[in-house]
């Protein structure tokens, strides 16, 4: 079988190598450090693009949408940082194939090539297959990392106007997504984040309520504990005293 070509691009060459040692026992690897000798690789048979998202002259986004001008069927991986899911989102909404995010375990990174690529498959009819079946699933990677930006960032304003224009949908499109993807809705989701991260911080005496319920994201401390006894059945003061009663 004839072997597959991967274009690597990521400026940090110690994991370049990394990656590449790993990938070339079956592939063949064309590398590049920046968005210019990436896009000078294109001119290349490439069957898979591996995109850092961090480059010296560009960004990976506008890598990809280069790619997805010149090589609009080209399956592309983006790789970004934990703090990065925002981009994610955008690279998924640019055509992305699939995203790891750093630092990843390489394990994943190979089984996520070896998904796209799969044994046996020939660029060309079936190729676009792979790259529509991803499409299919489009809106559940954008919930993904909708959910990953909530946990990143429960405890600053998040409205559901905000998120839903983060995530390219009108509001109505969104919330029937999420709830689709994890069973509830973008409000239950948040609070959830928001109150057992404050059942957390009750543990620690030196904290008073009211700087709790507005450390979690809360402008309320009335609203705080209604949530607050909703999920627990009683009042954040209340269980903080259950939690000292135990503990003696």
């Amino acid at each position: 079988m004839k072997r597959k070509n991967i274009l690597l691009v990521d400026d940090d060459i110690v994991l370049r190598d990394l990656i590449k040692d790993a990938l070339e026992g079956q592939c063949k690897v064309l590398t590049a450090s920046t968005y210019a000798e990436a896009v000078n690789q294109l001119k290349n048979h490439i069957d898979l693009a591996l995109l850092d998202y961090k480059l010296p002259d560009s960004d990976g986004l506008e890598l990809l949408k280069t790619i997805r001008t010149e090589r609009p069927l080209l399956p592309a991986i983006m790789m970004t940082g934990y703090s990065d899911e925002a981009v994610a989102i955008k690279a998924i909404r640019t055509g992305v194939t699939d995203y790891v995010k750093k630092p990843f375990n390489l394990r994943h990174l190979m089984k996520k090539v070896s998904e796209i690529l799969g044994e046996g498959i020939n660029i060309g009819y079936k190729g676009r297959e792979r790259v529509f079946e991803a499409v299919k699933n489009r809106d559940e990677c954008v919930m993904d990392g909708i959910a990953a930006y909530i946990e990143d960032k429960y405890t600053e304003e998040l409205t559901l106007e905000k998120i839903a224009e983060m995530a390219n949908m009108n509001r109505n499109k969104f919330c029937s997504a999420f709830k689709k993807r994890f069973g509830q809705t973008f409000t239950s989701y948040l609070n959830h984040m928001r109150i057992k991260r404050a059942a957390e911080l009750l543990k620690n005496p030196d904290l008073n309520i009211t700087e709790i319920a507005y450390f979690v994201g809360y402008g309320s401390i009335v609203h705080f504990e209604r949530v607050f006894k909703e999920k627990y059945g009683v009042s954040p003061r209340k269980y903080r005293k259950m939690l000292n009663q135990r503990n003696r």
